[in-house]
């Protein structure tokens, strides 16, 4: 008996020690906004948090913004200066159901990424991976760059080298299990049933999903990094912002979602009274915000009528009333200042030289224009509605809708979008912009290609040295702001607001510089806790 009882000690205090655990970790409540989940993480910007804490990439780009963590992938090398990549996988990571990781599955992942029958808007990351234009044609069947050398080693060539490419690009790439996924058709993969019952490789497992209201991941003990603090994190799921914003008030969430729209100007002095919440007022977005127009539809094909657009708009005006100061007028893509040229057409308001080019181009102001939007706070609602009023006084009748996520997806797929208002996160670096402008990307491209401006994009990431790259990029920032394939508007502040009792939290925002957009990021949530 005492034999038994001895070989029963260690199972027992494994089940005393992981009881405690629980009983200690807390739960964490995080905002997001609906439309992010069933579609997956290739086809939505907001699903990519869930990349955090379910799924998991070879590497995560780091909080602080300077470095990227190894993540699934151990180590990496490249013998020839950024043209090839080799990445020693992490041994003994298991999928959640308990299937091996394996370099199938990241072979699997890239090649879904750049399958043109998936589809996803992300697909561009992968742009410079030997074979991606074959692959993208048809006259190949998978990404000829991309190999196993063994079952822990995969190896990424590029046309040509990019030393930057895994600081800048791959951060944006998730791993998948290929023994799941790998079944599935691609043109099945968007809204597949596995987007609400993930099987992933990070530090919470999928636990639930009700449709519109919440998913609920656990903590995975046997965590690569170390297992989480925390019990679980619950993803509130809101259809706007004034909810959360109530939501955060009550103390029913935790942490603010930065998608569609952070902390409304309104809101921020009252929240900013409450002390149980840390609030970032002036949060950088990165983010270039603009009209968005689909090329394909002749009323847009004409640059004239899309300078027309801006010259309509005052812009300043409503930077400095409706939206109180917060944002800085730009007139290209990019948000930073090394990448734009000084010498940029600032197109000053001026609605008599807007008639003037829309009479040009032959513009027929009887014809509504379908204007679509995704922000629901009053403030950007009262953007759009200046912008309406705007836009009508030259003789552009825009019918401006609300859509989430999913439902724009929609639209966009169905070949429908006319006209909308959007914005672009891309704060890090200027080549994160590719896939709004660069020839083929779809769908965000919406028919816009001008191969000098690829040339650029792709002469920006082959070289490390900013002198060098700042060259490129402000070439190409005169070219988008001549030819306008999208009206830039200004770029976004957007901020936020944290509960105090999850330790870690707040603390890892303030040390991020700006929010950080499609892509996965490592913020050592398995080392955050519920306050004691």
């Amino acid at each position: 008996m005492r034999r038994l009882l001895m070989s029963l000690v260690p199972a027992l205090a494994m089940m005393f020690a992981a009881g405690f655990a629980k009983a200690d970790g807390g739960t964490f409540r995080s905002a997001m906004r609906t439309g992010c989940i069933e579609m997956g993480t290739l086809h939505t910007t907001c699903g990519h948090r869930l990349d955090e804490t379910v799924l998991q990439g070879l590497v995560h780009i780091k909080w602080t913004g300077d470095d990227v963590q190894p993540m699934l992938a151990e180590s990496w090398k490249t013998p020839d200066g950024g043209k090839t990549y080799i990445f020693n996988l992490r041994h003994g990571v298991k999928w959640h159901d308990g299937t091996p990781f394996t370099a199938k599955d990241v072979v699997f992942s890239l090649n879904l990424y750049a399958n043109p029958k998936v589809g996803s808007p992300w697909s561009q990351k992968l742009g410079a991976v030997a074979g991606y234009k074959a692959f993208q044609d048809g006259s190949a069947s998978s990404l000829a760059g991309v190999k196993t050398l063994d079952d822990m080693t995969v190896q990424v060539e590029l046309d040509s080298a990019k030393p930057l490419w895994v600081q800048l690009q791959l951060i944006a790439i998730s791993i998948f299990p290929e023994h799941i996924l790998g079944k599935v058709a691609p043109q099945d993969i968007k809204g597949n049933a596995f987007w609400v019952n993930r099987v992933g490789t990070g530090p919470f497992i999928w636990k639930k999903y009700e449709s519109d209201q919440y998913v609920e991941v656990d903590r995975n003990p046997d965590y690569f990094l170390g297992a989480p603090k925390l019990d679980r994190i619950i993803y509130q799921i809101y259809k706007d912002v004034p909810p959360i914003i109530a939501a955060l008030e009550t103390k029913e969430v935790d942490a603010m979602s930065y998608e569609g729209g952070g902390v409304p100007i309104s809101e921020l002095a009252r929240l900013q009274k409450l002390d149980y919440l840390t609030v970032l007022p002036k949060f950088s977005a990165g983010l270039p915000t603009y009209l968005q127009f689909n090329l394909a539809d002749k009323r847009f094909a004409d640059v004239r009528v899309r300078q027309a657009m801006l010259y309509a708009i005052d812009r300043k005006a409503i930077i400095d009333t409706v939206k109180q100061g917060a944002g800085e007028l730009s007139n290209t893509l990019f948000p930073q200042d090394w990448a734009r040229a000084k010498d940029l057409e600032p197109y000053d308001y001026n609605p008599d030289k807007a008639k003037q080019l829309l009479a040009e181009a032959g513009w027929d102001g009887g014809q509504p224009v379908d204007f679509i939007y995704y922000y629901s706070d009053q403030m950007n609602v009262d953007t759009v509605t200046a912008i309406q009023s705007y836009l009508a006084a030259v003789g552009v009748n825009i019918q401006p809708r609300l859509l989430d996520p999913a439902a724009i997806n929609q639209v966009y797929a169905d070949g429908t979008f006319q006209m909308g208002f959007f914005a672009n996160g891309m704060g890090l670096d200027p080549s994160l912009g590719s896939p709004l402008v660069v020839c083929g990307a779809k769908p965000l491209g919406f028919g816009y290609c001008n191969q000098k401006l690829d040339e650029l994009f792709n002469k920006g990431l082959e070289s490390a040295d900013r002198e060098v790259r700042a060259e490129a990029y402000q070439e190409a920032s005169r070219i988008l702001n001549k030819e306008l394939p999208k009206a830039w508007l200004w770029n976004e502040v957007r901020p936020l607001a944290f509960n105090n009792r999850i330790v870690g939290l707040a603390q890892h925002f303030k040390e991020q510089p700006l929010v950080i957009f499609n892509h996965a990021v490592y913020n050592e949530v398995e080392k955050w806790e519920v306050a004691k």
